[in-house]
């Protein structure tokens, strides 16, 4: 049975003052029904990736700085308006590799592991619970933020290489026994899903395919995990400004990728979390499950949308449920970070509600 056969995921981020006010938010609402409590990913983490164009990229020596955010009244100028307004750099002539130092993920771990285990203690978080960390897999961190594809496969090995470390360094402070890994898995599924280029974030083409990159990510990242620690994959379309990149057709391409990663990985994956918009409880969006091969991994649906209620969960869940018999979670499309902090109560009441009818 895996570590992780709990009935609710959570995604990541969530809004907060801090990592303790997210994690007693989080746990006191459902942390009976998760496999981990996440920190939040408060402070510069709060927008994803874009944490690592303004912290490790735009201060990067071998870098240029091509294009940054357009400056928005009311907003921090390095967090982009939408999608067409990410960060953009160039490695500089001459330069034949890119080394990183800290990406970041370490620190931030160290310090809210500190307040996890405080709260543990007081008996906010259960017993039970993991400590989760999110990390971005090499696409993800580093794809659309680049200028060319040579930029880019430089990056790519200097970016695996650092967080590699990041992992041990996490391994080091985190024991095995309280932690968990999810693979953050967004920019890799929007390669895939539309061959490489949407014309808005992914601007030029690579020579390599898609897939295989997403192969060979996983298989030299997700081994750097201690083998006891449970690992999951987080497929998703996005939700930069509650927006998907592109919206998926059916289960089919998310699917595959699962199959892929128990094979790829190297190590067991503990569990994959697909997504499922808000309109889709038709049985052509769920039908591809039938090819979904993935062991004794547990699947979470983000079919949780508070936009419709317990009616609207219920229905994607029975809709998903003629197609899927295994051991199965819920969860929402992507992390809270994006919503309002008075929100979460009544979003976790939500997950509470649903979890009682798997």
């Amino acid at each position: 049975m895996p570590q992780t056969a709990a009935p609710v995921l959570l995604l990541g981020s969530c809004p907060g003052d801090d990592a303790e006010h997210v994690m007693r938010t989080l746990a006191g609402g459902i942390g009976d029904l998760v496999p981990a409590v996440p920190d939040g990913e408060r402070d510069d983490r709060r927008y994803w990736v874009n944490f690592l164009a303004y912290r490790v990229y735009s201060e990067h020596e071998a870098l240029d700085t091509m294009r940054r955010p357009r400056a928005v009244a009311g907003k921090e100028e390095w967090i982009p308006s939408g999608y067409d307004d990410f960060w953009r750099f160039r490695a500089k002539n001459g330069v034949t590799a890119v080394t990183f130092g800290p990406l970041g993920y370490a620190r931030h771990a160290r310090s809210s592991y500190d307040v996890f285990r405080r709260l543990r203690e007081q008996g906010v978080v259960p017993d039970g619970a993991r400590f989760q960390v999110c990390l971005p897999l090499t696409e993800s961190g580093t794809r659309i933020f680049m200028a060319d594809e040579r930029t880019f496969d430089l990056v790519w090995q200097g970016y695996q290489d650092a967080m590699r470390r990041e992992i041990a360094e996490i391994s080091d402070v985190i024991p095995s026994s309280d932690l968990l890994v999810q693979w953050d898995v967004c920019i890799e599924v929007l390669a895939v899903a539309t061959g490489d280029r949407d014309g808005v974030m992914l601007t030029w083409q690579p020579s390599s395919d898609p897939f295989d990159r997403y192969q060979h990510a996983l298989a030299a990242l997700a081994p750097a995990v201690p083998g006891p620690v449970p690992v999951g994959l987080h497929l998703c379309y996005g939700d930069l400004y509650k927006r998907h990149l592109v919206e998926p057709e059916d289960l089919a391409m998310v699917t595959r990728m699962a199959n892929t990663a128990v094979t790829a990985a190297g190590r067991r994956i503990d569990y994959v979390h697909f997504p499922v918009p808000v309109a889709r409880d038709d049985e052509a969006y769920f039908a591809p499950l039938a090819e979904l091969s993935i062991g004794d991994a547990a699947l979470y649906a983000g079919l949780i949308h508070d936009s419709d209620g317990v009616a609207g969960c219920l229905r994607r869940l029975a809709a998903l449920r003629r197609h899927y018999p295994g051991r199965l979670g819920v969860a929402t499309e992507c992390g809270f970070g994006g919503r309002p902090t008075g929100s979460i109560p009544d979003l976790l009441a939500l997950h509470r509600t649903v979890a009682e009818e798997i």
